[in-house]
């Protein structure tokens, strides 16, 4: 009779089972850690078609041009990737980068350089507002890029630079 698993497949198995959990525990070691919040945001939503853009007041001018850019750049994206989304993507909306600095919502403080991020657990894209209109254009369409590979088909993040995003 013959042994389902070998020795050398067993002790893969059991490595993969044994890092993945202490990456998970070193993960959530970080979450949220050392993130001092100053603001307690009064958070609001708009819909789009395919989003729901997540402001506090002050941002509502800013929020309605972020749901405009993610529809156009949706628009772009899924006739260049021939894909259509299954589910709605959110996009956390902060008015400055001082508050975006404040947000628990990555793994541990984000660095000063960091204009945005995607979140692929929880479907969302994280921006913040600089003063600069043409800039949060490109990091949304940037940020919805990632969006997109990540939430649906297109496994491309593994494969190209960060730059092919840029356009």
């Amino acid at each position: 009779m013959r042994a389902f698993l070998s020795m050398k497949q067993i002790i893969g198995l059991l490595t993969a089972v044994i890092l993945i959990t202490f990456a998970e525990t070193a993960i959530g070691q970080m979450f949220g850690k050392n993130n001092v919040l100053y603001t307690r945001f009064d958070w609001h939503f708009i819909q789009s078609r395919h989003f729901d853009v997540y402001f506090y007041p002050g941002s509502e001018r800013v929020a309605e041009f972020v749901a405009d850019v993610a529809e156009s750049s949706y628009v772009r994206l899924s006739r260049s990737w021939e894909y259509q989304l299954k589910n709605r993507i959110v996009i956390i909306l902060y008015k400055s980068h001082n508050d975006f600095g404040q947000t628990n919502l990555n793994y541990g403080p984000s660095e000063e350089s960091v204009g945005g991020f995607t979140e692929f657990f929880e479907n969302r894209v994280v921006i913040p507002y600089e003063g600069s209109f043409e800039q949060l254009r490109h990091v949304t369409h940037h940020e919805l890029s990632h969006a997109m590979m990540l939430f649906g088909p297109v496994l491309l993040p593994l494969v190209f630079p960060d730059k092919i995003f840029d356009f």
